[in-house]
């Protein structure tokens, strides 16, 4: 009897568990047939893996939410719309999906959101949501919410969740670290000098070719020589130069070691990228323009003419520029068919071109990737808040690039985006576009994984490698001197 008892028993217990594989296969292959919560296979999966926040996740509707953001104020308006009203609309069409989440958001000034949000992390404060320049050194902190499971390989209708084919696959691989996916990303922009696409090709320059394949110092070399033979007895007060350069700061050398490979100053480890070769290599570059008159004097106030220079046809290349060049440009053609300008200018052809790279190298676009980071506080922020973060995030980043897009020469992160940007005009033949298109796809993008070293980076750029520079554009200081000053400084112990 008591065998027949456990035979029954253990019949059942088959039946019973057989029951429960069947249902967790069928619901785990479409997840829409029971709501979200802690016991549905999904999550029981995404917890095991290691992800708290997943699209299983419930959300109480009797519950109130808030969520805060930080983000940049843009200084651009379109017809009277601004970055307040992107974000305003943003939120309102969220508040429609989960009525019971209110929005706080903080607008910074340009440049200062970074700085912010780092503060905030190392205090354990930060906002729900950062739209920011991606900083992998934040992930360390532990506050930062992967979003794998909110990206899928392939379009499924069962659960809302990204396809990963929809992103351009750099921007996924820049916000990635140990297998997990840090955030959402909204839009990337190419770090670039920019040209007189007509002086260019007087002095022999194929510009177009140029914008896709690069070009090298010698290149830059031989147009100054060009220039300068084309102006020969011409007054230094007329003459056109062919480089007019940004010298505040490490801002040239920055990208000319960033086309060279060499993006960062020290490597994850703390030794010294910039040495040797490929330093003394830019720097004697510079030097060398300089001798050969390329650049105006006082070659370290230059950068106080570039664009005057620029717009009056008298400089061949100026840099680097930032995204909002072409908008620059776009606003001056528009004063000019209205006769808004001052006398003296002229109509120039503006095209956005590739830094140069070393002889015998290759070119190495550099690339800032903008996206949105969600964070958790340590005991303030469960799962569910983290992700409705997730998905406002989403929104926010897209929306964000989509405005952008079609005010600054950046490019969304998202393919079917792109047809409704690049808006600008004049784009040249479509050059600059592809110019764009094909950096953001192969460029590399140079920011520190460490935070102890990014401190280290940021002491020596502003203490030592700034201060060299300006002696350096004074003529004081050799290339040589530079490297042995710069190897030297790091090799202290504070360094190592």
């Amino acid at each position: 009897m008591r065998k027949k008892a456990l035979k029954v028993a253990f019949m059942v217990l088959v039946t019973l568990l057989s029951g429960i594989a069947i249902f967790t296969i069928v619901v785990f292959n479409r997840p829409e047939l029971i709501p979200p919560g802690p016991y549905h296979p999904r999550a029981l999966l995404s917890e095991l893996l290691g992800y708290h926040v997943h699209p299983w996740v419930r959300i109480d509707p009797t519950k109130q939410y808030t969520l805060k953001v930080w983000s940049t104020r843009w200084p651009i308006f379109q017809d009277g719309y601004g970055y307040d009203d992107l974000i305003e609309e943003v939120i309102e069409d969220f508040q429609k999906i989960y009525p019971n989440v209110s929005v706080e958001y903080v607008l910074l000034p340009l440049g200062e959101i970074e700085e912010a949000i780092e503060k905030a992390v190392d205090n354990s404060t930060p906002p729900n949501i950062c739209m920011a320049p991606f900083d992998p050194s934040l992930v360390e902190s532990g506050l930062v919410v992967p979003i794998n499971m909110f990206i899928c390989d392939k379009p499924r209708k069962d659960i809302r969740a990204t396809p990963a084919t929809d992103f351009e696959l750099s921007s996924l691989g820049f916000v990635s670290l140990a297998n997990r996916i840090w955030a959402w990303p909204s839009w990337m922009a190419v770090k670039c000098w920019a040209g007189n696409a007509e002086v260019l090709r007087e002095a022999g320059i194929d510009v177009e070719r140029v914008m896709l394949y690069g070009w090298t110092y010698e290149d830059i070399l031989s147009m100054v020589d060009a220039l300068r033979i084309r102006q020969a007895g011409v007054e230094e007060q007329y003459r056109t130069y062919g480089l007019v350069l940004d010298t505040t700061s490490t801002n040239t050398l920055d990208t000319l070691m960033e086309a060279a490979g060499r993006g960062l100053v020290l490597s994850p480890d703390g030794s010294l990228m910039w040495q040797g070769d490929t330093l003394k290599s830019s720097l004697s570059f510079l030097q060398r323009i300089r001798l050969e008159k390329g650049f105006p004097e006082p070659a370290h106030m230059m950068s106080e003419r570039m664009l005057e220079l620029f717009w009056t046809g008298r400089a061949a290349v100026i840099g680097p520029v930032g995204p909002g060049f072409l908008r620059h440009v776009r606003e001056r053609h528009e004063k000019m068919s209205g006769n808004h300008l001052a006398g003296g200018a002229e109509a120039v052809e503006p095209i956005l071109l590739p830094v140069p790279h070393p002889v015998g190298g290759t070119s190495s676009a550099c690339v800032t990737l903008n996206a949105a980071v969600v964070f958790t506080c340590p005991g303030t922020s469960g799962a569910d808040t983290a992700y409705l973060a997730v998905r406002l995030a989403e929104a926010l980043a897209r929306k964000e690039a989509l405005w952008l897009a079609g005010e600054l020469s950046v490019v969304p992160a998202r393919y079917e985006d792109r047809p409704h940007t690049f808006s600008l005009t004049p784009v040249p033949d479509g050059a600059t576009r592809r110019f764009l298109a094909e950096a953001v796809a192969s460029g590399r993008m140079f920011r520190n994984l460490s935070s102890a070293t990014k401190e280290k980076e940021r002491f020596l750029r502003e203490h030592v490698i700034s201060p060299m520079m300006t002696e350096f554009w004074q003529g004081t200081i050799s290339p040589d001197e530079f490297d042995r000053r710069l190897s030297a400084v790091t090799s202290l112990s504070g360094f190592e």
